[in-house]
């Protein structure tokens, strides 16, 4: 059977060492044009952002990877392709993008010390990730008119922040099993400690109810959020998400919305106990 999952995401989000599970979980081929896109870079004597930049008015270079991307969908076999645009080249695949706070993405680049994707300090190289990102967004709309920061692209959002690659490769593998079954099926997973909370005071009962539940397996109340420049904000289900967080549960099931918020009502989960 063609099996083809497409793993799209933040940068430093963990997609290469997800997609080495993934790999040998199902028996897979990996693709990659992250690799391809800093052998460029380094062939041309320039780092990563400076790359996107250039490829923001030099669109044959993006075209040349793309067409690479959409052949893939022809190869019958399984396949894990680690690209930003697979999911939209790559017929029949499942879509899957990785989240990641900023700063812990900084942090991963730095710390995975790949030529030319970062700065010296963490503050210098949160600015190189805004605007790569930034950079890679306007490209793709530009070229293809599409938004890959629109998470309603993609079957399957996690969020890496907190959970380990293990439990990150579990909930793919868990989500794509359950999508063979409904191609319509989509799911939004996100930690309890990447949410922006309202700052108002929880109803602490709610919580004991909602914990209690999770403990019985039984249902409670979904999260529902909003995303805005890459954190996520809490519309309704502050209580059913700090159940989560007290259960010690690595994801959140969230309806993303789209809609306006006060971020300036809101604080992290430490501050909202």
């Amino acid at each position: 059977m063609n099996e083809k999952i497409s793993l799209a995401g933040d940068l430093g989000s963990g997609k290469s060492t997800v997609s080495a599970l993934l790999v040998e979980a199902l028996g897979a081929e990996y693709y990659s044009t992250g690799a391809i896109v800093r052998s460029i870079a380094a062939k041309r004597g320039m780092t990563v952002v400076e790359l996107n930049v250039y490829m923001e008015t030099h669109p044959e270079i993006d075209t040349e990877i793309d067409n690479g991307i959409a052949a893939l969908s022809a190869m019958d076999k399984p396949m894990i392709i680690d690209s930003r645009m697979a999911w939209h080249f790559t017929r029949g695949t499942f879509k899957v993008y990785l989240s990641t706070d900023t700063e812990t993405s900084a942090l991963r680049i730095m710390t995975a010390n790949r030529v030319g994707e970062h700065a010296a300090t963490l503050e210098e190289t949160v600015a190189e990730t805004r605007a790569r990102r930034e950079s890679e967004k306007k490209r793709y709309m530009t070229q293809y008119g599409v938004n890959i920061k629109d998470l309603s692209n993609y079957s399957l959002v996690v969020d890496t922040t907190y959970a380990t690659p293990p439990e990150i490769a579990e909930c793919i593998l868990t989500a794509f099993a359950e999508w063979k079954e409904n191609p319509s099926h989509r799911a939004v997973l996100i930690s309890p400690d990447r949410f922006f909370y309202p700052d108002d005071e929880p109803n602490a009962a709610l919580i004991s109810e909602y914990s209690a539940a999770l403990e019985r397996g039984d249902t409670i109340p979904e999260v529902t959020a909003v995303e805005w420049d890459n954190e996520f904000y809490i519309i309704s289900g502050a209580e059913a998400a700090l159940a989560h967080a007290f259960n010690f549960f690595s994801f959140v099931p969230t309806r993303l919305v789209d809609t306006e918020v006060d971020r300036t009502s809101y604080v992290k989960m430490k501050n909202s106990l």
